[in-house]
């Protein structure tokens, strides 16, 4: 957690036999107890039929997802100069493609082997293994971009990986991080009106994501490793990818109360999802931070105040 606290934490959500609790402390939502390295293992994330989807029919979804992050990372800290970057858990290489089209010189981490082998082959600089295992090979306080794109999430001890990524970004160098938004009010909203009553939520990916930020919290992680946040934006998940995910019909069955739960949480995406996105409370944030030296570039204060919490 953030904070350190120790048990008890407050029971959030249950499926599955995966468990989501808060930090009654600092609010931050994570899984307890963490799933075994066999649970993880049996996510999509190290499906083969997966990674071959990522070269293929997903190819250009995920290059325009690329093409995105790095225009929403400008809009958080302006125009940077390319220099070298690396991307953490980088899957297909598809930003290290996007960025290196912008002028970057872009290197990857990727800890699945297939996918980082694959990404090879199409002339990409990947490196396989965790960032810890990899950063010895690379050149401390080389990199002028460090990305996390949806990867703090899913590591056991994402303070240790933000202090591994310190060492390898340069003075004035910029961390940039994805991931989803806990406390954005179509989450929120699902979670008190059907969750707690249907035991189904759209919101959490168990078991692979291990921790769930909302701005606050990721706000505190990032100042207490060393990190000066500099801005965070939201934006909506495009509601397509919770109907073909937790709220497909293989996920939630094929009788009634499966097309009455899709019909529910269908009716309050569109009442919560225009509102949410007017007042910047969307369920997924873009997050910028530098050290202690400010970048060579115009910034956007973060605004954000602690979200109420869930419960």
């Amino acid at each position: 957690m953030v904070c350190g606290s120790p048990p008890p934490y407050r029971d959030l959500f249950t499926r599955a036999g995966y468990r989501l609790v808060r930090c009654p402390q600092c609010g931050l939502v994570f899984q307890d107890p963490q799933p075994s390295d066999a649970d993880l293992q049996r996510t999509y994330y190290h499906d083969p039929a997966f990674t071959a989807a990522l070269f293929g029919s997903y190819r250009e979804l995920t290059l325009e997802q690329a093409r995105q992050k790095l225009d929403l990372l400008e809009s958080l800290v302006g125009s940077l100069a390319p220099g070298r970057a690396l991307d953490v858990g980088c899957s297909s290489g598809a930003w290290l493609e996007v960025s290196a089209d912008r002028g970057w010189h872009a290197t990857g981490i990727e800890p699945g082997a297939e996918t980082a082998r694959a990404a090879r082959e199409r002339g990409l600089d990947v490196r396989s293994g965790t960032l810890e295992q990899v950063a010895p090979q690379l050149d401390e306080r080389g990199f002028d971009l460090i990305s996390f794109w949806d990867v703090l999430e899913h590591v056991r001890d994402p303070r240790r990986e933000l202090a591994v990524a310190a060492r390898l970004l340069a003075p004035g160098g910029v961390l940039a991080l994805t991931m989803p938004n806990e406390a954005g009010w179509y989450p929120r909203v699902t979670y008190r009106v059907l969750a707690r009553r249907t035991g189904v939520w759209e919101y959490p990916e168990l078991p692979a994501h291990l921790y769930d930020f909302n701005p606050a919290t990721i706000s505190r992680l990032l100042r207490s490793s060393g990190y000066r946040p500099l801005g965070i934006r939201t934006w909506p998940v495009p509601y397509s990818y919770y109907r073909s995910t937790s709220l497909s019909g293989p996920a939630l069955g094929p009788r009634a109360r499966g097309l009455g739960l899709r019909l529910a949480f269908g009716a309050l995406r569109l009442g919560v999802y225009p509102v949410a996105r007017l007042f910047g409370r969307s369920n997924y944030m873009a997050v910028a931070a530098v050290g202690a030296t400010p970048p060579p570039c115009s910034a956007v204060a973060v605004a954000s105040e602690p979200p109420e919490r869930l419960g």
